[in-house]
């Protein structure tokens, strides 16, 4: 979700019970809801575990699931969650929940509620209930699981294989309607066509009538966390994630069609996933825990899980797949934890490994010479956060690739760090380098180039843009490979002062640019349209200190100390996508990360963290609709049409208590006119 893990996980929302999840991979032998329990620890009572049961069903299972398998927020049992606490005293779990739970009201829950909840939890994992309460006397008990944990059996290489491989009962979309979408009324891809475009031909609601429009219906998960996703939609029906569960519901009235969980098997660096892919019947979205699935489209039913990388080495995949030719095309996320990234194919049908790219390039790879040798040799970085774009009529493959690690510690990895921040293009066929375009060397600010690209043609020529988190959108020449521009779109501020122990200050902060979602390009206009965050931060550096599989930066204090949330701000920018000349920019006062959308209706669609559905005029900006979702716009906004009616699908309910101060629940709200309205 970003480029530091701070961040990210503040605008995640996830910062839940267990916290950064221990990156091991150890396993309850005995099931955690075994009521009898197994494990000696902490004392606790049958009846106080009784009572802290109705505390989790009032205040928790929103966001950890109802048997404490994780939903939006992470699991409360298993692997990553004894992993987190295990050999500490009992008391690091109870101050926790005590000062940070619930998520959307810390601290409000009485002293014997927290202690009763904690004892549930307890019990849920196995512990044993005895005579005594669980007190304050008590939480400096260690809890000790370690010695009856079993060991998931990593397989030697990875990806591995899926171990079944089941049929799909429909055969849509086809690759012929695929490379059909940006015609098409559905919204069918994450940034609706191949090209990143995400612009609709879509005119029925204009500059004129869109004052009038109205809800329709909306949809719960019945979640709280991340909710960052670019929904799509095919024949009517909307496809979802979070970080857990995929959703399919009617377009047109909210109504649920399937609901499909995936449970993780190890750690969880990151609980957040951004959405799917559509192809050949399938269904394919990244996991947590660093599988890839394929499900059903019209069931929710697994057809295949090939595991791709180690989550417990940090690794994990939160990007939404592209699909071309058979292929399902994604990158892993975890640079932050100080992995080294890759960009994989697999075959559609099966999940077989079809080619792997190196982002961070060692031995005799090209650009290896930009690494100091001794760093790479287990760290670099090179994350894939968001989605990916593909020009068919070339067969090529544009990847953005997140910063490097350790972050923020540029004299530690001297050189331009090749393949960060950067867009990597690669032949989709071979996984072949073309050719890159590195947005910033020797990145120690954690500007990650983070969103997808958009390609397009204009007056003759071939270009390519593509948005960062230090405030800027660039613009490239596809023949040449040239930078064109380089236009700010935030406030740009002491970007090349040296870090130092005493703080430097600068903008965009680490939080700020252009974060998960891109610019996007209106061919009626020539135009390109981006949202953007305008909010410093302070670092100030510190030892680099590598422990495989943790979070891995040269601070002190972190990602960063942020200026006061009132005064981050936000920004929509139109630029002329030929001369990169500012045709109009509009100031949110908000932070701006949601996707925007420009339609053949001559109005944008987009929306604010203070939880606002946005229509901007696309001549001058101006708001021509604006509606409360009840949450935090930070996903997606699409529109379709059915039958003679166009939709617009809004994701609302981000959660992020403690950077972005953003609350609500999971809630995927559609407009439309009234019926008639011209």
């Amino acid at each position: 979700m970003t480029s530091s893990l701070k961040a990210r996980y503040a605008a995640a929302g996830v910062l839940g019970l267990g916290g950064l999840t221990a990156l091991t991979l150890a396993l309850a032998a005995t099931p955690a809801s075994s009521a009898s329990g197994s494990r000696s620890g902490p004392p606790f009572t049958a009846a106080q575990a009784k009572s802290g049961q109705q505390v989790y069903t009032a205040s928790c299972q929103n966001c950890h699931g109802q048997q404490l398998q994780g939903g939006a927020g992470p699991a409360l049992k298993g692997a990553s969650f004894l992993s987190r606490w295990d050999n500490k005293p009992l008391s690091d779990l109870y101050n926790f929940i005590a000062h940070q739970m619930p998520l959307n009201a810390p601290g409000s829950l009485s002293q014997k509620q927290y202690l009763d909840v904690t004892a549930y939890i307890l019990a849920q994992n196995g512990f044993t209930a005895g005579s005594k309460a669980l007190d304050q006397n008590a939480l400096s008990t260690k809890l000790t699981s370690s010695g009856d944990r079993q060991q998931v059996q990593v397989p030697s290489q990875l990806p591995a294989p899926s171990r079944s491989v089941r049929q799909a009962v429909s055969t849509l979309p086809t690759q012929a309607t695929l490379l059909k979408a940006a015609d098409s009324d559905d919204w069918l891809m994450y940034n609706r066509d191949y090209l990143g475009q995400r612009y609709s031909p879509l005119d029925q609601i204009t500059a004129a009538n869109a004052g009038k429009l109205q809800r329709v219906c909306q949809f719960k998960t019945g979640q709280h966390g991340a909710f960052q996703v670019g929904p799509v939609e095919m024949n009517g029906v909307l496809y979802f994630t979070n970080a857990h569960s995929t959703f399919a519901i009617n377009a047109a009235n909210c109504n649920r069609q399937w609901t499909s969980t995936y449970t993780p098997r190890t750690a969880e660096p990151q609980p957040v996933d951004r959405g799917v892919a559509l192809y050949d019947g399938k269904l394919f979205r990244g996991t947590t825990d660093g599988h890839l699935i394929a499900l059903d489209k019209n069931t929710g039913g697994t057809l295949w899980d090939v595991w791709v990388a180690n989550s417990n080495q940090g690794y994990f995949l939160s990007s939404a797949p592209i699909v071309w030719d058979g292929k399902v095309f994604i990158g892993e996320a975890g640079a932050d934890w100080g992995t080294q990234g890759h960009v994989y194919a697999f075959d559609a049908d099966t999940g077989k490994l079809i080619w792997t790219f190196d982002v961070i390039p060692t031995g005799d790879q090209p650009g290896a010479d930009t690494w100091d040798k001794a760093t790479t040799t287990a760290h670099g970085g090179g994350s894939m956060w968001t989605s990916y774009t593909l020009d068919p009529a070339s067969g090529l493959l544009y990847v953005s690739v997140g910063n490097p690690a350790p972050d923020f510690a540029g004299d530690y990895r001297p050189g331009k760090n090749l393949y960060t921040d950067s867009v990597v293009v690669l032949n989709a066929q071979t996984g072949k380098l073309a050719w890159y375009a590195q947005q910033i060397a020797n990145d120690y600010h954690d500007w990650d180039t983070a969103a997808a690209p958009v390609v397009y043609n204009a007056n003759g020529k071939k270009y390519m843009a593509v948005a960062d988190k230090g405030g800027h959108l660039y613009m490239y020449d596809r023949a040449t490979h040239d930078r064109l521009n380089m236009i700010p779109v935030t406030t740009i501020s002491n970007s090349d002062a040296p870090l130092t122990t005493d703080g430097t200050r600068f903008c965009p902060g680490t939080l700020g640019g252009v974060e998960w979602n891109g610019p996007a390009y209106d061919p009626q206009t020539n135009t390109l349209y981006v949202n953007s965050v305008d909010w410093c931060a302070t670092i100030k550096i510190g030892p680099v200190r590598y422990n495989a599989g943790s979070v891995f930066t040269g601070t002190t204090n972190g990602f960063g100390t942020f200026d006061p949330r009132a005064k981050a701000n936000g920004w929509t920018h139109a630029i002329d996508a030929s001369t990169g000349d500012i045709k109009w920019k509009r100031e949110a006062g908000s932070p701006l990360v949601a996707a925007v959308t420009p339609t053949a209706g001559g109005v944008l669609f987009t929306g604010d963290q203070d939880g606002n559905f946005l229509v901007l005029n696309a001549k001058d900006g101006q708001a021509l609709y604006k509606a409360g979702t009840g949450g935090s716009v930070a996903g997606g906004v699409i529109t379709y049409k059915l039958g003679d009616r166009q939709y617009v699908a809004v994701v609302s309910g981000n959660t992020s208590r403690t950077i972005w101060n953003t609350a609500g629940d999971e809630t995927v709200l559609i407009y439309a006119l009234p019926q008639g309205t011209q």
